[in-house]
């Protein structure tokens, strides 16, 4: 299965409306999208720390089913920097989940801890590692899910 992943949007939702041109088995939001949720419908989608202000009511975690892989996403603020990957792989066990996504930092990530995958698509609206707006296309197909970082500079 191909998945796009993209998160922190900030209201620039017409960037994800890009994305959704391309053809992929589901579509990924690691939240903050500050916009109306009936922006983002068909993706699996988490509320960010940015959305409560906005009254945008999306689930702070979800579980994506992805053939012989289990997605966990959330947008990762729950966690302090330093341990994120940690939690996040203590909490993907938890669920059955080889493969954890989250957001907030803007920064793309493709790491793993303790066998589980753990990605971080960077951001759409604004970089922070100073290399550009940044999605991310998960294969899940084979045995081992593949990952890979896309630069895009958008339309909008």
């Amino acid at each position: 299965m191909h998945f796009i992943i993209a998160g922190d949007s900030h209201g620039y939702t017409e960037r994800l409306d890009e994305l959704k041109q391309i053809p992929a088995d589901g579509y990924i939001f690691t939240g903050d999208l500050t916009d109306d949720p009936a922006r983002i419908s068909g993706w699996s989608a988490v509320a960010g720390n940015n959305d409560q202000y906005f009254g945008i009511k999306l689930p702070p975690m979800t579980i994506v089913d992805a053939g012989d892989h289990k997605i966990l996403v959330m947008h990762g603020h729950q966690f302090p920097a330093g341990q994120r990957h940690r939690r996040l792989a203590t909490l993907a066990k938890k669920f059955g989940c080889d493969i954890a996504v989250y957001g907030h930092s803007h920064v793309p990530v493709i790491d793993e801890e303790d066998g589980v995958l753990i990605l971080n698509p960077g951001s759409v609206y604004r970089s922070r590692d100073g290399k550009g707006t940044s999605y991310m296309i998960l294969d899940t197909g084979g045995h081992i899910p593949r990952a890979e970082i896309i630069r895009k500079k958008f339309a909008s």
